[in-house]
């Protein structure tokens, strides 16, 4: 028969295990929380891409640019030409319309650049596949457009609104009408969509029509390493499509919020 003695001794025992094990666990999970917030990030991308089918002539883009609190955000790299891959020919300048900024681009002449597809080399393979070079027109030896892409990063140091965005961080045209569109099954997203309309001017002139493709972006996303990167991020994006001079226009623009995980 089990001594009382030895039975408060066993449950002794197990308690103390419990303790230690949640004294253990306690400690791994405060590790890995230090850790993982260590590891926390807090980013803003710009970035602009533009391409354009043939070559066009006295060229002049304005573009909106990320805005908050009326205050021009992440343009300044682009002034001043810290960004990688502005051509040397292009000319960027801040103007204000109707007492917006927004970001001009001008040059004289814009020439696209198509490029051949990848060129598979085999082991040992001699003598090596001639690398065709670029050229200025659609062929079939060059038949890929390679657009101009242009962007930057800022780092902050506290957590980004991606819940809230407008008011709160920079989009483009912040006090205009952001409509909240219902999602459908071709078009499923973690979070909600809003459309929201914003001036352009596209002028330039060419011999035949040009598609021409402008695209301009700010994304914010809070990140953090927890065995895997986990994110939540909100994105404003402007596209406009045209193959001939248009002057002032009204471009399309999305909101995208709430997408991710929140930690």
């Amino acid at each position: 028969m089990v001594s009382e003695s030895w039975k408060k001794g066993l449950k002794y025992f197990f308690i103390a295990v419990i303790i230690i094990l949640l004294i253990v666990f306690g400690t791994i999970f405060y590790l890995f929380d230090q850790n993982s917030r260590q590891s926390e990030r807090h980013n803003f991308d710009y970035s602009i891409q533009l391409s354009y089918a043939r070559t066009i002539e006295n060229v002049t883009i304005l573009i909106p640019i990320p805005l908050l609190n009326g205050t021009s955000v992440l343009a300044e790299p682009f002034l001043n030409r810290t960004v990688h891959g502005i051509p040397d020919d292009w000319n960027l300048s801040i103007e204000r319309v109707n007492g917006m900024p927004m970001l001009a681009i001008r040059a004289v002449r814009m020439v696209p650049e198509y490029h051949g597809f990848p060129i598979a080399i085999e082991p040992g393979q001699s003598p090596l596949p001639t690398t065709l070079a670029p050229g200025t027109e659609y062929s079939s030896d060059t038949p890929i457009l390679q657009p101009i892409s242009i962007g930057t990063m800022h780092s902050v140091q506290r957590t980004i609104d991606t819940h809230n965005p407008v008011g709160n961080e920079p989009v483009f045209v912040p006090d205009g009408e952001f409509i909240l569109l219902t999602s459908t099954p071709k078009t499923p997203r973690l979070g909600k969509e809003y459309s929201h309309s914003v001036p352009a001017y596209l002028s330039f002139t060419t011999d035949r029509p040009a598609e021409v493709h402008i695209a301009t972006s700010i994304q914010g996303t809070n990140s953090i390493w927890w065995g895997g990167w986990v994110y939540n991020s909100y994105a404003d994006t402007v596209t406009l499509d045209s193959d001939h001079s248009i002057g002032w226009t009204n471009a399309t623009a999305s909101l995208y919020t709430e997408e991710g995980i929140y930690y």
